[in-house]
């Protein structure tokens, strides 16, 4: 049952880098008036070259959501109400929402490719132990690469949803930017001890710009102190990059509200396919109005047509 998503992933570390799109897909929130808008119901310019909307995927659609497993702290009391609360979220999940499951910590491992079969989700989340190096950073490029390759392959909508409860002290990589002279007053380091964070947080976003599966992130890391606190600002930037959002737990009785909030976000967001014009600049700049008995809550307003 493993092997789609494994192979999912090793087909697109050795893919070439594709042509630029004909078309692209981008999140979106709508409220207002019930039922399905229609494709021409939206008007959309792309670097102020008129386009337009050619397939709506709505929330009622069938959808997929790859589940990530980051929490390496060991914190019981993190640990135990973050799989308890994912465990019931998922079975509350409609019908035609599928979920894939893979777990970050150490190396990114497929746990289970995406199924309804609710027990089979939560037997696999419960029998985790959740422990050992933050894989967040480490891990996102590919899973959102995984998530691309099958919006390419299907029409379903695709939400990438980390759970994660990462120090950015955790990490393999270093990122503490430790004091390079301590007798030197002016050393940067002393200064702006979150640099390699931010200098990884920058890398990871040229990437993630030209990713279209949209990513979101509960994050139940209570620790407040500067470093943290840039790591927590880069993976707002990361998932608002991609159209997606932050959801911050600073507290244990936090965590089942910002576990199911970030389901029923991922639940609620729309897909809309959009075409590319001609000899458009490799960043879009998108612009898109609702139909006019809907009001538009948010889209991706950005995407690149190549990683940097």
């Amino acid at each position: 049952m493993r092997f789609l998503l494994f192979l999912l992933c090793s087909a697109v570390l050795a893919a070439m880098p594709p042509a630029p799109p004909a078309q692209v897909r981008i999140p979106a929130w709508l409220e207002g008036a019930p039922g399905d808008p229609a494709p021409q119901d939206f008007h959309v310019t792309i670097d102020g070259v008129e386009s337009r909307v050619t397939a709506v995927r709505c929330p009622q659609d069938d959808l997929i959501i790859l589940l990530v497993l980051d929490i390496s702290s060991g914190d019981l009391t993190v640990m135990d109400p973050a799989k308890q609360v994912a465990e019931e979220t998922i079975r509350k999940l409609p019908t035609n929402t599928f979920v894939g499951l893979l777990r970050a910590q150490d190396s990114l491992q497929v746990l289970e490719d995406p199924t309804t079969d609710r027990d089979v989700i939560s037997s696999r989340i419960d029998g985790q132990t959740l422990t050992g190096r933050t894989g967040l950073l480490a891990t996102v490029e590919t899973v959102g690469r995984v998530a691309d390759a099958m919006l390419d392959k299907s029409a379903v909508r695709i939400g990438i949803l980390y759970i994660s409860d990462g120090d950015v002290r955790n990490y393999r990589e270093d990122f503490s930017n430790p004091v390079i002279n301590s007798s030197d007053a002016h050393d940067l380091s002393r200064r702006f001890p979150e640099a390699l964070v931010q200098e990884k947080i920058a890398k990871l976003d040229g990437v993630l710009a030209a990713q279209q599966a949209p990513l979101f992130i509960v994050d139940l890391n209570q620790r407040t102190d500067r470093l943290n606190n840039a790591y927590h600002n880069g993976l707002k930037q990361l998932a608002e990059t991609t159209g997606g959002a932050v959801f911050f737990g600073r507290s244990t009785t936090e965590i089942p509200e910002v576990i199911r909030r970030g389901f029923e976000t991922v639940q609620s967001h729309y897909s809309l396919t959009l075409a590319v014009p001609q000899h458009v600049p490799p960043r879009l700049l998108i612009r898109l109005s609702a139909p006019q008995d809907q009001h538009l809550i948010g889209y991706r307003a950005r995407l690149a047509l190549h990683r940097r």
